[in-house]
């Protein structure tokens, strides 16, 4: 779509506003032209020589016209620039919303920075455009025609005068529209890249200090701000050229109308008032005609960016074949799963994957580092799009289950958790709003993070954690992320590699307490550590995309395999470490 077509139903949902606006406009427009007229009428009258008294009523009628005009000024752009704040707050919502449903794919080839310079510069343009830039689009043909109307009526051999400038005028606004509109669309893509270099480079402060690379971060970010430097002065240099020629037009006609109407033109004094009354007073709408030349073009090439993020269409979603059981209860089946990413089918992610998990059980996965154990459990929850009945949860093709469902019945716990910038209670409850501090302290018991959150932390479950939990440790990130989990009371856990930050005890803890109370919960337990699913009902071991050996630990032992050889090697360098 158009960035036109793609507004329009924004437009429409608050057309009620819109035509009041457009109205109150057209009556400001109307008015517009009283006061040359009413002037016109007062300098003939004391041309005439009137007494006060005669000239009174029109005085009156000059100053009442004057405040009806200046009333409807200010209510017209009132609606329309509400208006078009509503737009905007709308827009911005179905572009999170939208945000939300794209598929972890997606953010992997976005930068963050640019997409907030979408969700806030971009949009803001977008504003500019349905407020202002409508307002002026309605009011400013009204303004003219209007206005060229009389002075034609009055006369129209100065009215000739008048327009002569404009025809240069409209030819020199359009070379400038376009050139503006290119210049804004390079300056708006260049300041998304300079939010992201400040997002990642905030993200990554410590990698950059240890790394001692702050003098090429600096470098690299004073790269990118001399772009949109040279992009701003582009747009600047466009900017000065189409005010100058704007700004010349009303000076140009003011002259034209003094000069012509006294030495060529039979025109009265009063004719002039009004000639030059109309000429000051479209001065500045055509001033201002330039500058929506600019908020149009922003607004336009805003749109365009906002819209190829609203064109990108979720892959994973609800479809329309949905299944609607009344809940999850746990059990996972793996049916000969092929899973390649874009770009790398030659090398499968995942190829010929088939187990199933009972209801309750638990699934140690193991494997070197790229074997596929992240895009196993992965699949689970739909975090990739997979074929159908290739995964089946209580015997239900995973792709006809609704997301919302499949996704609240299960808890994950990834390696690198993610916290929010809030308290630690609120991250812990984040799953589940409405749990209560008993809930909280519980979850957080049995994470095995409650003595660090009521002895370390200064504020204990109130203490804000910082931007991605930046004020904990690893170990304490990857508890409460697992504390969050739990309260969720999930009827499948997946844990992938979420205990690498802590310690052998610990970990051991963690997981004693999951065995005893997982009762009817299904466990999925990635590690890089044999010790965490010693005690799984089923093993999996990956090795490039594959399954190449399963079962228990006592069965994997015997087989003498990959696995117990990386089992007695983890063993002895437990030992050696004691």
């Amino acid at each position: 779509m158009s960035p036109l077509q793609r507004l329009w139903p924004y437009v429409r949902r608050f057309h009620g506003a819109y035509v009041l606006g457009g109205a109150l406009t057209v009556g400001y427009a109307i008015f517009f032209q009283l006061p040359p007229l009413l002037t016109r009428e007062l300098v003939a009258r004391l041309e005439s020589g009137e007494t006060a008294g005669q000239i009174r009523p029109v005085v009156a009628w000059l100053v009442a016209a004057t405040l009806v005009f200046g009333l409807l000024r200010f209510l017209s752009r009132r609606t329309l620039f509400r208006a078009g704040r509503r737009v905007e707050n709308e827009l911005r919502n179905d572009f999170y919303a939208h945000l939300q449903k794209l598929p972890e794919s997606y953010f992997a080839g976005q930068r963050t920075g640019d997409l907030m310079s979408r969700a806030v510069n971009d949009i803001n343009n977008v504003r500019m455009l349905l407020g202002m830039g409508v307002l002026n689009i309605v009011q400013t043909p009204i303004l003219y025609f209007a206005a060229l109307g009389v002075m034609v009526w009055v006369n129209w051999e100065l009215a000739l005068w008048v327009l002569l400038p404009y025809p240069l005028f409209a030819v020199l606004a359009r070379f400038f529209a376009r050139r503006i509109h290119a210049t804004v669309l390079a300056q708006q893509e260049q300041i998304g890249q300079i939010s992201a270099a400040v997002q990642e480079n905030a993200s990554g402060v410590f990698v950059v200090r240890f790394c001692a690379m702050q003098e090429r971060e600096r470098e690299r970010f004073e790269r990118e701000s001399r772009r949109l430097y040279y992009r701003q002065i582009e747009m600047a240099m466009a900017h000065t050229g189409m005010f100058a020629v704007i700004s010349t037009v009303p000076a140009l006609t003011q002259i034209a109308v003094l000069y012509v109407g006294s030495q060529f033109v039979s025109a009265t004094s009063a004719d002039l008032w009004m000639f030059y009354m109309y000429t000051l007073q479209l001065a500045f709408p055509t001033m201002m005609l330039g500058w929506v030349l600019n908020i149009v073009q922003r607004g336009l090439a805003g749109m365009v960016r906002i819209g190829e993020v609203l064109d990108e269409l979720p892959s994973i979603r609800d479809r329309a074949d949905a299944v609607d059981p009344a809940r999850v209860r746990g059990a996972v089946e793996f049916s000969d799963l092929h899973l390649s990413y874009s770009g790398r089918e030659a090398s499968p992610a995942l190829a010929g994957i088939d187990f199933a998990a009972s209801q309750g059980q638990s699934v140690g996965i193991v494997g070197p580092v790229g074997s596929g154990k992240s895009t196993l459990v992965a699949a689970i929850p739909r975090l990739l799009e997979i074929p159908d009945e290739a995964l089946r949860i209580d015997a239900h093709d995973v792709n006809r289950l609704p997301l919302r469902l499949l996704r609240s019945s299960i808890a994950m716990v990834p390696q690198d958790s993610f916290l929010f910038s809030a308290s630690v209670a609120d991250n812990i409850r984040y799953g589940a709003p409405d749990a209560g501090d008993d809930e909280v302290r519980e979850a957080a018991r049995r994470a095995h993070v409650l003595g660090d959150i009521e002895e370390e932390l200064p504020f204990g479950f109130e203490t804000l954690v910082g931007e991605r939990g930046v004020t904990l440790s690893g170990g304490q990130r990857q508890r409460i992320a697992l504390a969050r989990a739990l309260i969720l009371d999930p009827a499948i856990l997946i844990l992938d590699d979420a205990l690498s930050s802590v310690d052998y005890a610990t970990e051991e803890a963690i997981l004693k307490e999951l065995r005893t109370s997982r009762a009817g919960r299904t466990c999925f337990i990635v590690s890089h550590r044999l010790s965490a699913v010693r005690d799984a009902d089923l093993i999996l071991v990956l090795d490039a995309g594959r399954v190449i050996e399963s079962g228990g630990h006592a069965e994997l032992l015997a087989e003498g395999g990959v696995y117990a050889r990386t089992y007695r090697h983890q063993r002895l360098e437990a030992e050696l470490e004691v």
